[in-house]
């Protein structure tokens, strides 16, 4: 009895994990089609989104269904967007949703009701946010792939038409990245999904966000190697660092990961477009970090040290740039020291 009662129990937490999953936002199963279940750096949390509530019935009349059953307010709705009442279509699809959610017709209702805000009303923020609905509470019930590709499409189309007034958008471009965000999660594999991240990364640097791109970047590169977006990947990749180098005032160990990054670009991609670019973003890199360990090394040596620890430092110096033009006054000052007694001494 203990056994059977323990195997019950065991399977109702599995039941209640399986359902919390399916209550994260941006991360449904959809049919036999597996969301992504890894981490995506640069991403959103999607810890920090609300998890998807179910629409209840509208104490509105004007909002309720105007016929008795599921399969008569869709018919109804359907007749409605055949005489291009595509607002009275949509309400008629949203209140059937709402009524009768477990319906065999909620799905198609639900799906349709996207349809018309995006291609009749273009409505492209609210029709993606009703495609959402669909595959939080109705993934197995749809055409899962198929409809995620075309939530791609829909927040391309939000993007290149953003609604202004007097040159202001009120659609941010935080709200354009997250959509994307959340096709990437919900098609993990799908051909469009390296493409969707340099979008990501791209809104990313619009925002000013750099450090939050450099992770998508290199998350690209990491997971889709082989594919061309990588290389675009990359060189936007040393192109963000370049930025946080020259904003944070070229801060020695973020150069020198970056110029790592820059030598390792060149030598992957040796026939990438932008190749003089690369060169001559590590030229300026090489030529700080050069001077600033010529300065480093002047003022250790200016201190009163021994003078193993003021040569050391000069040695340092030489091995590490070995063409600063620096290099001879660095081996004079070494042969200096050389032949300098054991005590401490200053230049």
């Amino acid at each position: 009895m203990k056994r059977i009662l323990f195997v019950a129990a065991v399977a109702l937490c599995a039941l209640a994990q399986a359902q919390q999953q399916r209550t994260i936002a941006g991360a449904s199963p959809g049919g036999n089609s597996p969301y992504a279940t890894d981490a995506y750096p640069g991403f959103d949390d999607v810890d920090d989104s609300k998890p998807p509530e179910r629409r209840e019935p509208s104490w509105l009349w004007w909002r309720r269904p105007k016929k008795a059953t599921p399969a008569e307010q869709y018919a109804y709705a359907k007749e409605l967007e055949a005489a291009e009442d595509f607002s009275g279509a949509a309400s008629a699809c949203d209140a059937l949703v709402r009524e009768w959610p477990s319906s065999v017709e909620a799905p198609q209702a639900q799906l349709r009701f996207a349809k018309i805000l995006a291609k009749e009303q273009e409505d492209y923020v609210e029709a993606f946010a009703q495609l959402e609905y669909l595959f939080d509470f109705y993934a197995r019930d749809c055409p899962y792939l198929e409809l995620v590709e075309y939530g791609y499409k829909l927040v391309n189309t939000m993007r290149d038409k953003k609604k202004t007034w007097f040159g202001l958008s009120f659609l941010s471009n935080k709200q354009v990245r997250r959509n994307y965000e959340s096709i990437v999660r919900r098609a993990p594999s799908a051909p469009y999904v390296p493409e969707a991240m340099l979008k990501i990364a791209e809104l990313r640097e619009e925002e000013l966000e750099y450090e939050e791109a450099v992770k998508v970047y290199e998350s690209l590169s990491t997971k889709y190697p082989l594919r061309t977006e990588a290389r675009t990947a990359a060189y936007r990749e040393a192109r963000a660092r370049m930025w946080l180098c020259r904003r944070l005032a070229y801060n020695m160990s973020r150069c020198g990961e970056t110029r790592g990054f820059l030598r390792q670009v060149m030598k992957r991609y040796p026939d990438i477009e932008q190749m003089e670019e690369l060169k001559t973003w590590l030229e300026e890199l090489e030529k700080y970090m050069d001077e600033a360990a010529y300065k480093n090394a002047k003022s250790y040596d200016s201190r009163r040290r021994t003078v193993h620890a003021a040569r050391s430092a000069w040695e340092l110096f030489l091995k590490e740039y070995p063409a600063s033009p620096h290099a001879d006054e660095a081996r004079a000052r070494i042969a200096e020291l050389s032949a300098a007694p054991r005590k401490e001494t200053s230049k």
